[in-house]
């Protein structure tokens, strides 16, 4: 292990002890659990990993990848765990998509376990390739949570300023990576092994930097609350949909609420009869 390696290595731990302390600090914690424990569990799997490294280092390559799996399950618990502080403002959505994530997580374990399953003599390297696969479809979604922060933040109250935005962007930096990086092993091979782990690793460092940046922000500063959210009629139709499909109302609650229609909906409604009436009218007055 190179000098600039072995600093990486050392560094990214500290730098999240920084994230748990200030999170701590600016009381954190209670919004974004999963990505507090996802942070001490790495503090705590260094240590681990670099007392194995030095003390037992035949072990070396199980502890980190089993450490690689908990991380894994972690972070996929983090986009879940993001996305429904984003959609807050959206009661139907956001229960919509617990229940999606849910299956999501469902068909994972169900796909690993049939790799694993099918394949003849589990090993190491089997195990391995699972992890993986699971790896790259998890980095993906962070890659799809931070695109979706960045088109939908405006329309759910959301600012840059906001820690959530500040995870996804750590997560979407280090996740693009990482596929990039895959992509090229795929293309050169194993030859730039050492190379394309420095850019992991300066790449991951620099998500920490960026959550320790975001969890030390100001009080003054940072949002903790969401804006007044920007009205969009499609997403008020999505999110009534989802309410019909998370929790169907009652026939007469049905009745009461208009066919399911809401308050906003009845605006755009009386809008449309409104202009229907003046259109006619505008063109008798012309004619």
């Amino acid at each position: 292990m190179s000098l600039f390696q072995y600093a990486l290595w050392l560094l990214c731990p500290v730098g999240q002890i920084g994230v748990l302390i200030f999170m701590l600090r600016r009381k954190l914690r209670a919004e974004f659990p999963y990505f507090f424990t996802y942070t001490a569990f790495q503090v705590i799997s260094f240590a681990v990993e670099y007392s194995v490294w030095h003390f037992y280092p035949d072990h070396y390559f199980d502890v980190s990848w089993a450490s690689s799996a908990v991380s894994i399950i972690l972070g996929f618990l983090i986009i879940h765990e993001v996305f429904s502080y984003a959609i807050r403002p959206y009661a139907g959505l956001r229960d919509l998509g617990k229940i999606v994530f849910r299956w999501v997580a469902m068909l994972a374990l169900l796909a690993a376990s049939l790799m694993v399953v099918s394949t003849s003599g589990l090993t190491a390297r089997h195990m391995v390739n699972v992890i993986t696969d699971v790896e790259r479809a998890v980095r993906l979604m962070q890659c799809g949570l931070l695109l979706f922060i960045f088109v939908c933040s405006s329309y759910l109250g959301l600012t840059w300023r906001n820690f959530a935005a500040g995870i996804a962007l750590g997560y979407g930096l280090f996740a693009s990576t990482s596929l990039v990086l895959y992509s090229l092993r795929l293309q050169f091979g194993g030859g730039w092994d050492k190379t394309m782990s420095l850019i992991s690793g300066t790449a991951y460092l620099l998500s920490v930097l960026t959550w320790m940046g975001y969890s030390a922000m100001p009080d003054k500063v940072m949002q903790r609350v969401h804006n007044d959210v920007v009205y969009r009629p499609i997403f008020d139709r999505w999110n009534q949909a989802a309410m019909v499909l998370t929790a169907p109302m009652a026939p007469n609650e049905a009745a009461m609420m208009g066919g399911g229609h809401t308050y906003l909906t009845e605006i755009e409604r009386a809008v449309d009869d409104i202009m229907a009436h003046n259109i006619p009218a505008e063109n008798v007055a012309g004619d």
